[in-house]
Protein backbone atom coordinates (compact mmCIF):
# COMPACT_ATOMS: atom_id res chain seq x y z
CA UNK A 1 0.00 0.00 0.00
CA UNK A 2 2.69 2.41 0.38
CA UNK A 3 4.31 2.04 -2.53
CA UNK A 4 0.96 3.12 -4.17
CA UNK A 5 0.69 5.72 -1.52
CA UNK A 6 4.44 6.97 -3.01
CA UNK A 7 3.67 6.89 -6.39
CA UNK A 8 0.44 8.95 -6.39
CA UNK A 9 2.43 11.42 -4.18
CA UNK A 10 5.13 11.75 -6.62
CA UNK A 11 2.72 11.77 -9.69
CA UNK A 12 0.91 14.11 -8.06
CA UNK A 13 3.75 16.34 -7.85
CA UNK A 14 5.26 15.95 -11.28
CA UNK A 15 2.10 16.74 -13.37
CA UNK A 16 1.57 19.86 -11.19
CA UNK A 17 4.69 21.25 -12.10
CA UNK A 18 4.58 19.86 -15.26
CA UNK A 19 1.22 21.68 -15.53
CA UNK A 20 2.74 25.28 -13.92
CA UNK A 21 5.48 25.36 -16.82
CA UNK A 22 2.63 24.55 -19.74
CA UNK A 23 0.93 27.88 -18.05
CA UNK A 24 4.15 30.06 -18.19
CA UNK A 25 4.72 28.85 -21.50
CA UNK A 26 1.48 30.10 -22.71
CA UNK A 27 1.11 32.95 -20.56
CA UNK A 28 5.10 33.99 -22.05
CA UNK A 29 3.94 33.12 -25.50
CA UNK A 30 0.73 35.42 -25.00
CA UNK A 31 2.67 38.19 -23.47
CA UNK A 32 5.05 38.21 -26.06
CA UNK A 33 2.76 38.86 -28.74
CA UNK A 34 1.17 41.81 -27.12
CA UNK A 35 4.20 43.49 -26.34
CA UNK A 36 5.56 43.32 -30.22
CA UNK A 37 1.93 43.86 -31.76
CA UNK A 38 2.26 46.82 -29.68
CA UNK A 39 5.95 47.50 -30.37
CA UNK A 40 5.39 47.81 -34.27
CA UNK A 41 8.33 49.40 -35.91
CA UNK A 42 10.41 50.14 -33.39
CA UNK A 43 13.69 49.67 -34.00
CA UNK A 44 13.38 48.05 -29.87
CA UNK A 45 10.34 45.60 -30.59
CA UNK A 46 11.96 42.74 -29.80
CA UNK A 47 13.98 43.57 -27.27
CA UNK A 48 10.78 45.25 -25.86
CA UNK A 49 9.03 41.77 -26.01
CA UNK A 50 11.99 39.79 -25.05
CA UNK A 51 12.35 42.16 -21.78
CA UNK A 52 8.72 41.42 -21.01
CA UNK A 53 9.28 38.27 -20.77
CA UNK A 54 12.41 38.53 -18.68
CA UNK A 55 10.58 40.53 -16.13
CA UNK A 56 7.22 38.13 -16.20
CA UNK A 57 8.89 34.91 -16.21
CA UNK A 58 11.64 33.34 -12.92
CA UNK A 59 15.07 32.72 -13.47
CA UNK A 60 14.58 29.17 -13.24
CA UNK A 61 11.98 29.47 -16.15
CA UNK A 62 14.44 31.83 -18.22
CA UNK A 63 16.86 28.81 -18.22
CA UNK A 64 14.64 26.33 -19.74
CA UNK A 65 13.82 28.05 -22.10
CA UNK A 66 14.79 26.65 -25.38
CA UNK A 67 14.82 30.38 -27.84
CA UNK A 68 11.76 32.36 -28.73
CA UNK A 69 10.60 32.76 -32.41
CA UNK A 70 9.55 36.38 -33.11
CA UNK A 71 8.15 35.80 -36.89
CA UNK A 72 5.63 37.20 -39.27
CA UNK A 73 2.53 35.32 -39.83
CA UNK A 74 0.68 34.59 -43.27
CA UNK A 75 -2.47 36.38 -44.00
CA UNK A 76 -5.04 34.18 -43.49
CA UNK A 77 -3.05 31.08 -42.39
CA UNK A 78 -1.10 32.04 -39.45
CA UNK A 79 1.87 30.16 -40.91
CA UNK A 80 5.24 30.76 -39.47
CA UNK A 81 7.11 33.02 -41.81
CA UNK A 82 10.36 34.61 -41.41
CA UNK A 83 11.82 34.78 -38.23
CA UNK A 84 13.63 36.34 -35.57
CA UNK A 85 15.40 33.34 -32.96
CA UNK A 86 16.74 34.76 -30.12
CA UNK A 87 18.08 33.01 -26.42
CA UNK A 88 18.41 33.68 -23.42
CA UNK A 89 21.95 33.91 -21.82
CA UNK A 90 22.05 32.34 -18.85
CA UNK A 91 23.15 34.17 -15.74
CA UNK A 92 22.86 37.52 -17.45
CA UNK A 93 20.52 40.12 -16.34
CA UNK A 94 16.80 39.18 -19.05
CA UNK A 95 16.42 43.03 -18.50
CA UNK A 96 19.29 43.94 -21.17
CA UNK A 97 19.00 43.02 -24.62
CA UNK A 98 21.01 45.07 -27.58
CA UNK A 99 20.96 44.73 -31.58
CA UNK A 100 23.65 44.03 -31.86
CA UNK A 101 24.63 42.52 -29.19
CA UNK A 102 26.39 43.78 -26.38
CA UNK A 103 28.58 42.12 -23.43
CA UNK A 104 26.58 40.66 -20.36
CA UNK A 105 22.95 40.95 -22.13
CA UNK A 106 20.71 38.79 -21.08
CA UNK A 107 19.55 37.93 -24.58
CA UNK A 108 21.38 36.93 -28.17
CA UNK A 109 20.18 36.46 -31.47
CA UNK A 110 20.18 32.90 -33.01
CA UNK A 111 21.70 33.67 -36.72
CA UNK A 112 20.84 36.52 -38.58
CA UNK A 113 17.78 39.17 -38.08
CA UNK A 114 15.14 37.59 -40.75
CA UNK A 115 12.66 40.00 -39.91
CA UNK A 116 13.33 43.67 -38.89
CA UNK A 117 11.14 45.43 -36.79
CA UNK A 118 11.40 48.51 -39.15
CA UNK A 119 10.42 45.90 -41.88
CA UNK A 120 7.14 45.39 -40.38
CA UNK A 121 3.70 46.90 -41.94
CA UNK A 122 1.84 49.08 -39.47
CA UNK A 123 0.32 51.50 -42.37
CA UNK A 124 -3.47 51.88 -42.86
CA UNK A 125 -3.76 51.37 -46.53
CA UNK A 126 -4.17 49.19 -49.34
CA UNK A 127 -1.68 46.41 -48.22
CA UNK A 128 -2.75 44.43 -44.67
CA UNK A 129 -1.43 45.17 -41.50
CA UNK A 130 1.47 42.17 -40.57
CA UNK A 131 0.31 39.31 -38.31
CA UNK A 132 3.01 38.84 -36.22
CA UNK A 133 3.56 35.63 -33.96
CA UNK A 134 5.39 34.60 -30.55
CA UNK A 135 6.75 31.47 -30.36
CA UNK A 136 8.43 29.84 -26.77
CA UNK A 137 9.90 26.94 -26.81
CA UNK A 138 11.13 24.97 -23.29
CA UNK A 139 12.65 21.75 -22.70
CA UNK A 140 10.75 20.24 -19.54
CA UNK A 141 12.58 17.60 -17.47
CA UNK A 142 10.81 15.64 -15.16
CA UNK A 143 11.76 16.59 -11.60
CA UNK A 144 11.96 12.94 -9.41
CA UNK A 145 12.77 10.79 -12.29
CA UNK A 146 11.07 8.14 -10.59
CA UNK A 147 9.20 6.03 -12.90
CA UNK A 148 7.30 6.43 -15.72
CA UNK A 149 8.41 9.90 -15.07
CA UNK A 150 11.71 9.95 -17.03
CA UNK A 151 13.64 12.00 -19.60
CA UNK A 152 12.15 15.34 -21.03
CA UNK A 153 9.24 16.66 -23.27
CA UNK A 154 9.28 20.00 -25.15
CA UNK A 155 6.39 22.54 -24.31
CA UNK A 156 5.62 25.12 -27.52
CA UNK A 157 3.40 27.51 -27.62
CA UNK A 158 2.64 29.89 -30.23
CA UNK A 159 0.67 33.34 -30.28
CA UNK A 160 0.21 35.75 -33.06
CA UNK A 161 -1.74 39.24 -33.42
CA UNK A 162 -2.28 41.89 -36.20
CA UNK A 163 0.57 44.80 -35.76
CA UNK A 164 -0.99 47.52 -34.34
CA UNK A 165 -1.46 50.37 -36.78
CA UNK A 166 0.22 53.45 -36.36
CA UNK A 167 -0.95 56.28 -34.56
CA UNK A 168 -2.94 58.94 -37.00
CA UNK A 169 -1.81 62.43 -37.35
Amino acid sequence: MFPVIILVIMGTIEIGLAFKDFLTVGALSREGARVAALAGRDSEADCAVLIGLGTLATPSDLDKIDDVQIYRAAEGTGTQGVTNTWVHNPGEDPSQCNLPAQLNDGWSMVGATNYPPGSRNTTVGSTPLDIIGVRVTMTRSWVTGFPPFRGSFTLDETTITRVEPEAFE
